[in-house]
């Protein structure tokens, strides 16, 4: 019995480690988050990452998106979610769903670095390249 149970338990550590970037602590909404911060940002800079997840829950806690992480995400021609994410958008994604935000509340939109017309108003926040306005 013992030794069964001992197989059990090394197949499983085997399992786990095959699987990389997959945990048993990764939610569907901290994956998307991910997701979406390595579609927009997998080239920045951390802060850049922390950046996008940081507009993400700004919307969610505005009045004028939806209320859920993934309504905010899914909305059309607003975020793109891709297949894949790194560590660094992993990390980012918990810290920001953990409450940490480097942008202000009033940042609800965003326009990336290689827009071809930047907006004419000024914007709240800029983070390498990224600029972050209020309405």
């Amino acid at each position: 019995m013992r030794k069964w149970i001992a197989i059990l338990a090394v197949m499983a550590l085997l399992g786990c480690a095959l699987v990389p970037g997959v945990s048993f602590t990764e939610d569907r909404s901290t994956v998307l988050l991910a997701r979406a911060i390595y579609a927009l940002a997998r080239d920045a800079s951390y802060d850049a990452k922390l950046a996008i997840g940081s507009l993400a829950m700004n919307r969610m806690d505005s009045v004028w998106f939806d209320d859920t992480l993934e309504g905010v995400l899914n909305e059309q021609h607003q975020f793109p979610i891709g297949s894949r994410y790194d560590a660094e958008s992993l990390s980012a994604a918990h810290e920001v769903l953990s409450g940490r935000r480097t942008l202000s509340a009033e940042a609800l939109y965003y326009q990336i670095p290689t827009a071809t017309q930047p907006r004419e108003d000024r914007p709240v926040a800029e983070v390498e390249g990224f600029r972050f306005y209020d309405c």
